[in-house]
């Protein structure tokens, strides 16, 4: 039994003369085709031969007895079907005149198979024109782009629109083949010199490994922020996470948390994890202490702090500049993003403060790492700031 190659077909079907001249190309080397799948050509190996191969376009697989047999009184073999064309093969010295195919029929099929062509173009167009769409309105939702980014719920459906694009832009070039070859049969054109195919073969090959490829790992990228992505109840010490606790900065007594347990979580005291391709590092913090001087209606029992904190570490510098602005937008209402006020401190990059007299808020920028503190309480800027030197360090550590 002969020995059986595959070789990946190039998906450009349009391209009649160059896979023909492929076909040619691989019997010299031994390599004779025999069958054709929607990925790949197999080729059985054997002696080398000179062989012609011609291609006429096709509707469907289905042929019938009666052209097979009009072609081999040509001295042409029928080789293979698939969904665009039939493959036919002479042996170069048994050539003796070029197959019958029939001009008409090969415009009526060219007509047929451009209409279906536009058809699946106009289809795609719409779906990609509402993909980006949909992309455009998720990713300038609150105007945080940059915010929307790093969150990364939206990358794998951007690629995946990217490569839809790419796949248009591909049927576009298809819609003008199949037109080229319409006008050379309308103008009796026939050109059966030798097309070199090398160039748009190993093209075709390295894009559909890079889209193979890219399409994987989007699907992947959800799945692995699902599994990154977790919400836990802060623990009661303070430990290596990068957070300024309440804890550490409060000096009033009788403070407790404020406890609100859903699904054994406490939501008024956890912590969030998330993770995306340009911020593989992300938390989200918030910590509710109440005085306990008496019963909850007690006028004493008035003092209640408040402290959360977004914390970011970003593969890219980058995005550390729009990232404070978007989350000075995401944090101020109309007019408000002024407010922030530049401070210094020897341990950060960049230092914004906001202040009222119950109310701080901070952004701090340390190399890629950026940390959001809101806080409501009687404790100074200076104690937060400090504590946010020791804690944003860590992010180095994960």
């Amino acid at each position: 039994m002969a020995e059986i190659v595959r070789r990946l077909r190039p998906g450009q079907y349009w391209r009649i003369k160059e896979h023909e001249s492929w076909f040619s190309d691989m019997s010299e080397q031994g390599l004779h085709f025999y069958e054709i799948g929607t990925h790949f050509a197999k080729f059985k190996k054997g002696d080398r031969k000179r062989m012609d191969y011609r291609l006429e376009l096709a509707k469907s697989k289905y042929i019938s007895s009666e052209k097979i047999r009009l072609f081999e009184e040509s001295g042409w073999d029928y080789i293979a079907s698939d969904r665009h064309f039939h493959v036919f093969a002479a042996p170069t010295d048994r050539k003796i005149n070029e197959p019958p195919i029939d001009r008409e029929e090969q415009i009526t099929v060219a007509n047929a198979l451009f209409k279906k062509t536009l058809i699946s173009f106009i289809f795609i167009l719409l779906a990609v024109i509402a993909l980006f769409w949909l992309i455009g309105s998720i990713w300038f939702t609150g105007n945080t782009p940059t915010l929307t980014l790093i969150e990364g719920h939206i990358f794998t459906t951007m690629v995946l629109s990217l490569l839809n694009l790419y796949y248009l832009i591909s049927m576009a070039m298809g819609l003008l083949g199949i037109a080229r070859i319409r006008r050379n049969m309308n103008e009796e054109n026939y050109d059966n010199h030798h097309k070199p195919w090398e160039i748009f073969y190993r093209n075709n090959i390295i894009v559909n490994v890079m889209t193979m490829g890219i399409s994987l790992f989007a699907i992947f990228i959800p799945f692995y922020q699902l599994l990154q992505m977790d919400t836990l109840t802060l623990p009661e010490e303070d430990s290596s996470l990068p957070f300024v606790r309440l804890a550490t900065i409060e000096t009033a007594p009788n403070l407790e948390r404020d406890v609100f347990m859903i699904d054994e979580v406490d939501w008024g005291n956890n912590y969030s994890e998330n993770w995306s391709i340009v911020a593989p590092i992300q938390f989200s913090m918030r910590e509710n202490f109440i005085e306990k001087k008496g019963q909850r209606s007690d006028p004493n029992n008035s003092y209640e702090p408040s402290i959360s904190s977004e914390v970011y570490r970003l593969n890219f510098k980058s995005l550390v500049a729009p990232l404070v602005d978007d989350l000075i937008t995401k944090h101020s209402f109309v007019n408000e993003a002024e407010s922030f006020m530049e401070g210094e401190h020897k341990e950060f990059d960049r230092l914004l403060i906001r202040q009222s007299d119950y109310n701080k808020e901070f952004i701090f920028v340390k190399d890629q790492s950026v940390m959001y503190i809101g806080y409501s309480g009687e404790v100074g800027a200076d104690v937060i700031i400090e504590n946010a030197a020791e804690k944003i360090v860590l992010l180095t550590e994960y």
